[in-house]
């Protein structure tokens, strides 16, 4: 069933129903919001925080160079992202994200129990290449692209500091999870990774080249699914 646009019922000066609507498609699951604590639970910034060990026991002494190499790695995927998101859509590079980032992960963690430090670094690149050229850009576009015109400031605002709350959880817990699990440490983030590609599949809809009418339209029929 089709439902009028928010941003267009404002423009009448219908904003009871406006209010009634954004309420409905964003009222339950919190697409938007969610999109900025999975980016955050995905485990990356365990990676960027606590990656020297990694590369300590590589033999790389300097957690400096580590830094370096991981910071290196994650910005030079970005720029590739934007083409391949008009390509192949942003959903699509949002779940091949994800799932990249699961096999990496147990990958990573098969590396670590195996105790191939070698192995490590390569899978921990790969883990952060699959961020840097989906979830970690593709995330914010497709939060404001989500949201209405009406409300996409302030909702935006809330998505960024959900986002960096959950980004201080992870830089918090995840040196007691590693004290905890050892060479087990990312598997919470596995568990996490499957469950947030199953929710993306299910509720995140295609925002490339659409209009927000075409948007909230995909998105209601994800509702009704």
């Amino acid at each position: 069933m089709c439902i009028e646009s928010p941003a267009w019922l404002l423009t009448k000066g219908r904003r009871e129903e406006a209010k009634e609507v954004i309420a409905r498609l964003y009222g339950e699951e919190h697409v938007q919001t969610a999109l900025s604590w999975l980016e955050q639970l995905s485990g990356i910034n365990a990676v960027f925080y606590y990656s020297g060990s990694i590369f300590s026991d590589a033999g790389i002494s300097d957690s400096r160079v580590g830094t370096l190499i991981i910071d290196f790695i994650n910005i030079w995927p970005a720029f590739f992202t934007g083409v391949l998101a008009n390509r192949f859509g942003a959903r699509n590079m949002i779940l091949w994200g994800l799932a990249g980032m699961f096999v990496m992960s147990v990958l990573m963690t098969v590396a670590f129990i195996v105790d191939v430090s070698a192995l490590s670094i390569v899978f921990t690149a790969l883990y952060v290449i699959a961020f840097g050229v989906t979830l970690g850009p593709l995330v914010w576009v497709m939060t404001a692209d989500i949201f209405p015109d009406s409300i996409r400031a302030s909702a935006s605002s809330l998505c960024i500091g959900m986002n960096w709350l959950c980004n201080l959880i992870v830089g918090v817990a995840y040196p007691y999870i590693s004290d905890a699990l050892d060479d087990y440490a990312y598997v919470p983030f596995v568990v996490l990774l499957a469950i947030f590609f199953l929710l993306a599949l299910k509720m995140v809809p295609e925002t490339s080249g659409k209009s927000a009418e075409e948007i909230l339209a995909e998105y209601d029929s994800r509702r009704e699914k």
